[in-house]
């Protein structure tokens, strides 16, 4: 039997995905008739709040492997995804124009989808339900390119995590069920969505992932490309330090299929261009909701949860709450506040600084009658933010925070700066991060 292959090359410039592609010999069953789909990630708009360095995929990879199709004489190409949706106007439309794929289409005759709009298709696997973006599924030729990540919940997210992407909002938060369960059904959604060909974008990876609000960017400069998703995934798990059975949605799918040879032993895929051992560093995964506000001197402020029971928009709204706390007030306690969230965690606090934030977290908590409860599925964000910036025990800390807040929401809308964070000051070393990955080329 072949090893399966997986091509690793450093990055240089967009020529270097045509690089990755032609040694995993990733066209080789591709025909120029086939309806291409790509699938970046791209779980965010930032605008001009957070930074885009390993939080999603890069414009240059976006165009290298448009630009290799079209090389391949492929015509019909589409991109297709779906990002959190709030209020701050985080949307597909938005996370696309963020990283100038809106420019990318016109420029290349590629359609934009917006997998979040539908139509869907109920799929049944096993016993997983799940609606699909019909996009998804009604293609040729599936191309997934994941961003070099590790995640919170499932260890990491590469291929297998960023099919989660493909599906309804419902069917998103669905996936986030009881704790643990996440692992199960991302290893059932790898069985639906038929994927020909992985490129693992690692120009930037992330640590403490999956994104900015949370975790940290780290300059890697690689590219890992294979037509074999589970051993592409597993190559990217050993870039970030880790063995591939540590996430527990790959070693679930290996398992039934046979394949668990793949995640063990490193011998058994065969590796061309750069070496694993070369690139391969330890990156962090843990992390949570709250975690800069002591390294902004906050006091009196503790996030209580499952993260992996708690769906994303519910978390994008805490902890884009909290990130706005920590990156524009220093010193400020909070009197004890402690906020519960997700659908699994039983808190035994019963007190009136407990939270329970958002409808799961109040249905699994019904106990605590003494404590405060904000509704919703999931809070909203400006509802969430208002409250917790109320639960500064200083009035004059809580003006002066709107109205620096205000000015901001203005830079911001204007795409000027990132937030005022301590663990931003990373992305101010120009030579290690060059937003230009992110623009489109100039020829």
């Amino acid at each position: 039997m072949m090893k399966p292959v997986v091509s690793l090359v450093r990055y240089k410039d967009v020529s270097s995905v045509s690089e990755a592609i032609r040694l995993c010999d990733g066209f080789d069953k591709l025909k120029s008739t086939h309806r291409v789909l790509l699938k970046p990630n791209i779980c965010t708009a930032g605008g001009g709040f957070i930074p885009p360095y390993g939080t999603v995929t890069t414009t240059a990879v976006v165009e290298g492997t448009v630009r290799a199709l079209k090389d391949a004489g492929v015509n019909d190409i589409s991109i297709g995804e779906g990002t959190v949706t709030d209020e701050l106007g985080t949307n597909t439309t938005k996370g696309y124009k963020w990283i100038q794929l809106d420019r990318l289409a016109t420029r290349y005759g590629v359609k934009l989808i917006d997998f979040n709009a539908g139509p869907h298709k109920k799929v049944m696997v096993e016993d997983v339900p799940m609606n699909i973006a019909e996009a998804a599924l009604d293609t040729d030729f599936f191309v997934n390119l994941p961003v070099l990540k590790t995640h919170q919940d499932a260890r990491v997210s590469l291929s297998g995590k960023n099919l989660k992407g493909c599906m309804s909002l419902a069917s998103k938060r669905f996936f986030h069920g009881e704790h643990g369960t996440i692992h199960y059904r991302i290893s059932r959604l790898m069985e639906a969505v038929p994927q020909h060909l992985v490129i693992i974008d690692g120009i930037y990876a992330m640590e403490k992932g999956p994104d900015a609000t949370i975790g940290t960017g780290r300059p890697k400069g690689i590219l890992a490309a294979s037509t074999d998703f589970l051993a592409a995934d597993a190559v990217g798990v050993r870039l970030l330090g880790a063995e591939p059975a540590e996430a527990r949605h790959l070693s679930l799918y290996a398992e039934r299929h046979g394949r668990l040879d793949v995640l063990q032993t490193p011998d058994t895929i065969e590796v061309r261009g750069e070496r694993i051992e070369d690139h391969a560093e330890y990156l962090e995964w843990r992390s949570i909701a709250a975690e800069d506000m002591p390294a902004s001197g906050h006091t009196g402020y503790e996030v209580r949860a499952f993260t992996d029971a708690a769906c994303s928009q519910c978390f994008a709204n805490l902890s884009g709450s909290s990130l706005l706390l920590a990156a524009l007030s220093r010193n400020k306690d909070f009197n004890d506040l402690v906020i519960v969230f997700g659908k699994s965690y039983k808190e035994e606090r019963n007190s009136p600084r407990t939270l329970l934030f958002g409808n799961c977290a109040i249905k699994a908590n019904k106990s605590l009658d003494k404590a405060m409860k904000l509704e919703g599925c999931p809070p909203k964000f400006w509802t969430s933010f208002l409250f917790l910036t109320g639960q500064m025990k200083s009035v004059p800390g809580r003006a002066a925070f709107y109205a620096r807040t205000a000015l901001c929401l203005a830079k911001g809308a204007a795409g000027v700066g990132l937030l005022p964070l301590p663990r931003f000051d990373v992305y101010k070393n120009k030579s290690a991060y060059d937003i230009n990955h992110y623009r489109l080329s100039r020829s």
